[in-house]
Formats: structure tokens, sequence, C-alpha cells
């Protein structure tokens, strides 16, 4: 496994920063989901799609809404 820095775009966890393990770190997978769990015991997944490289070598996510909010 290959470690890899995130950098993740709209959505709830927008501008955070996250390390994932992979099997490779030039090719992580399309999609990264995260759990975001709310009052009562509430949860939603949302999903970041792989968009591009940054040129300091993370990898950007962004949610689908992008834009749109």
């Amino acid at each position: 496994m290959a470690e890899v820095n995130l950098r993740l775009r709209g959505g709830p966890y927008d501008r955070q920063n996250v390390k994932w393990d992979v099997p490779d770190a030039d090719d992580p997978p399309m999609a990264y989901e995260l759990r975001l769990h709310g009052p009562h015991e509430a949860a939603e997944t949302f999903e970041y799609r792989r968009a591009e490289r940054a040129p300091d070598g993370a990898w950007i996510y962004e949610a689908p809404d992008v834009g749109t909010r």
C-alpha cells in the first residue's frame, strides 16, 4: 500500500487535507467516500471524485456539487 495526500473541494469537507492508503499512488481510485455523522446517529455518505493532481503531488478530489451551491 502507498499513502497519498488528498485535497477535498466542495461538500462538507471542503478544503480538508486527508491521507489515504491506496494500492497505487500514481493511480488512486476514482472515488473517495466519507461518512458524515450528524445528530442522533444519523449519517450521510459523501463521495468525492478524482479531478486532477496538484503540482506538489497531492490529488484533488471534488464533490459533485462543486459550483452548484
